[in-house]
């Protein structure tokens, strides 16, 4: 019962840490004499950080209303840069996100076939496959890659095919595609597709509906996943990334101790540039005796409203 008093006295400590005098906030909070309530006030300072500990608090607050001002004065949106530092796979699960914003259904193809078609794309009963090619901006796609693909078209009972990259085609590549037919999408067809995307959210105001919340901060977070956009990977140590398909980078870390309590959480991207698990802008964090940051669904709101500007 005395620990969960003083628990409860240093939560009020760490809210107010900025506005009082911590040994006269003691003296009076106690009802202890005075050189009692300063002894204890330096020893409360040399166990617990709480300056940094208002510091985070004020951030916080500082980062919610960042937030706000950023979506009052433009919207952030995807663009062809973010490819640039994604793998294959990862670019494969951008397009189905593409494709599916255009109104098609897609099916990725089993990761061990190597038919030159990564998605079946449909609309309209018309099958259309689609190769994707993550290539950096200065590699061209080959001539190659436009037969193979012709010839995994049959295979998947598709109509047509199509070709798309983060970079150019070879002149060869693409005089071979246009005598089979094969459309082609380089980098800046990808770019106008994904900027004819974005206009179309921004048109229709369209947003993700986030998953309400679950009971617990660590059962919503995990329900993410439901989204469509982001993926939540199990990492070692109770670790969890939270990644968003088309970004190389983790968006979110958090980690649970004990019966599924959620004892740290970091945003990762700051000032649209990915950081290190202890570089990022921390909500959530734990000492020994002590959890500081919000909780349940009030936590939740938070990271809802942070992961929004990736949707």
């Amino acid at each position: 019962m005395e620990y969960v008093k003083f628990s409860g006295l240093l939560k009020d400590i760490a809210d107010n840490y900025s506005s009082i005098d911590l040994a006269r906030y003691l003296e009076e909070r106690l009802k202890i004499q005075e050189y009692k309530a300063k002894e204890l006030a330096e020893r409360i300072d040399r166990s617990f950080n709480l300056e940094a500990i208002a510091e985070m608090k004020e951030k916080s607050l500082e980062f919610v209303e960042l937030d706000r001002t950023e979506k009052r004065n433009g919207e952030l949106k995807f663009n062809i840069y973010a490819l640039d530092d994604i793998s294959g796979k990862e670019f494969e699960y951008f397009l189905k996100w593409l494709f599916e914003e255009m109104e098609y259904a897609v099916e990725l193809t089993k990761i061990t076939a190597d038919s030159g078609v990564d998605l079946v794309v449909s609309k309209n009963d018309e099958k259309v496959a689609v190769q994707a090619k993550r290539y950096s901006r200065n590699t061209r796609v080959p001539n190659a890659v436009i037969l193979k693909t012709h010839g995994g078209k049959d295979v998947y009972g598709c109509s047509r095919s199509v070709v798309i990259t983060t970079s150019f085609f070879t002149r060869h590549a693409i005089k071979d595609a246009r005598k089979l037919g094969i459309e082609l999408w380089d980098r800046d067809t990808l770019s106008s597709k994904i900027d004819e995307i974005n206009q179309k959210i921004k048109d229709s105001k369209q947003k993700i509906e986030f998953p309400p919340y679950q009971g617990t901060l660590l059962k919503s977070l995990l329900n993410l996943g439901q989204t469509g956009i982001f993926i939540v990977e199990r990492k070692d140590h109770d670790k969890y990334d939270v990644h968003r398909h088309g970004i190389r980078y983790p968006i979110l870390s958090f980690q649970v101790r004990g019966l599924g309590t959620v004892t740290r959480c970091v945003f990762r991207i700051v000032k649209d540039k990915p950081v290190g698990e202890y570089e990022g802008h921390v909500l959530i964090k734990s000492d020994r005796h002590y959890r500081y940051g919000p909780d349940g669904e009030s936590a939740y709101r938070q990271i809802a409203n942070y992961l929004s500007q990736f949707v």
